[in-house]
C-alpha cells in the first residue's frame, strides 16, 4: 500500500534530519502505530505519507505512486487521509454537515452520492443526530469524530491518526479509538496511528519505534513489549496492563500466554491461582 524508502527530510535551519534513512513497508489492511517521544520524527513521517511534506532523499510511493509527482497528489490524498491533533484546525465550516461534504464536494463528487457518503460517515462515527449542530458547541472528541467523517467522506484506503487524541478527554480518547479500531475491523481500512500513547498500540498488528529519526524497533505489540528496557531508553513505557504483568511476574507470579489486555490478564491471573 505505502512504500517508505530510504527517506531522510530536513526543516529548513534545523541542525539535524527529522528523518533520517527511514525505510517502511505499510501493508493494506494493516493497522500500525508509529510511536515514540517528540521530537522522534513520528509526526514528520505522516506528513510524508500523502505528499504533505516531501523528502529531502528517498522516495514515498503510494499504490506506486509517487508523491513527488505533482500530478498524482490528488489522487493520493484521496487514498490515504490525515486527521490530526487539534481538531478545530480540520474543520472549515459551521455545521457539522457541511464540514463533512467539504472534501467530496472538491472532488467533484455528484450531490446525491455526496449525501450519501455524509450519512454514511456521520453513522459511523456516532454522530448521525448533530448533522445540522453548529460545530462550535461539540466537545473535543465529538469534533474529533466529526473530523474522522470529513475523512471517511473521501473513502481512503488508508487512514493516519496523527496524535488525534492527544489533546481529547479520557472519554473522547476511548471513544475515537473504539471508532478507529472498529472502522479497521469491520471495513479492512488501514490504519496508521501515530502516538506516544502506549496503551492505544496493544490491538494494532504491528508496533514501530522512532528515536532521533530513525526506526529503532519494530514487531508485534507481543514482541516490542518484552524490550521495555530499550522503550525505556527511547523515552517510552509499556502499557499498565504490561507493567502490572511484569511486576507480578517478577514477584514469582507465573502468568501464561504473555497476556496484553487487561482481560487476558484477568484470566491469566485467574488460573495462576486455580493451579495452586
Amino acid at each position: 500500500m505505502i512504500q517508505i524508502s530510504d527517506v531522510t527530510f530536513s526543516y529548513e535551519d534545523a541542525p539535524s534530519p527529522a528523518l533520517s534513512h527511514v525505510s517502511l513497508e505499510i501493508r493494506d489492511g494493516e493497522m500500525i502505530a508509529v510511536v515514540g517521544h517528540n521530537g522522534s520524527g513520528k509526526s514528520t513521517l505522516a506528513k510524508c505519507l500523502n505528499g504533505l511534506l516531501l523528502p529531502t532523499e528517498g522516495t514515498v510511493s503510494v499504490n506506486g505512486m509517487l508523491t513527488s509527482d505533482e500530478s498524482s497528489l490528488l489522487s493520493i490524498r484521496q487514498h490515504v487521509g490525515i486527521v490530526f491533533q487539534n481538531p478545530d484546525n480540520q474543520l472549515v465550516t459551521t455545521i457539522v454537515e457541511e464540514d463533512v461534504a467539504f472534501g467530496p464536494e472538491n472532488l467533484g463528487i455528484p450531490s446525491d452520492e455526496i449525501r450519501k457518503r455524509v450519512d454514511s460517515s456521520l453513522a459511523e462515527v456516532g454522530m448521525s443526530s448533530y448533522a445540522l449542530h453548529s460545530s462550535s458547541t461539540l466537545s473535543g472528541g465529538q469534533k474529533q469524530r466529526i473530523a474522522i467523517a470529513g475523512m471517511l467522506a473521501m473513502q481512503p484506503d488508508v487512514l493516519v491518526l496523527d496524535e488525534a487524541t492527544a489533546m481529547l478527554d479520557p472519554q473522547g480518547h476511548r471513544e475515537v479509538i473504539d471508532i478507529v479500531e472498529r472502522l479497521h475491523r469491520e471495513k479492512g481500512i488501514t490504519i496508521v496511528m501515530i502516538t506516544q500513547h502506549m496503551e492505544e498500540t496493544i490491538g494494532c498488528d504491528r508496533i514501530v519505534v522512532m528515536g532521533g529519526g530513525q526506526i529503532r524497533m519494530q514487531g508485534t505489540p507481543r514482541e516490542i513489549f518484552r524490550r521495555g528496557s530499550e522503550l525505556q531508553d527511547l523515552g517510552l513505557d509499556v502499557p499498565e496492563t504490561v507493567w502490572l504483568r511484569n511486576t507480578l511476574t517478577s514477584g514469582g507470579m507465573h502468568l501464561e500466554g504473555d497476556p496484553l489486555t487487561i482481560e487476558e490478564t484477568a484470566e491469566a491471573i485467574c488460573r495462576s491461582f486455580l493451579k495452586k
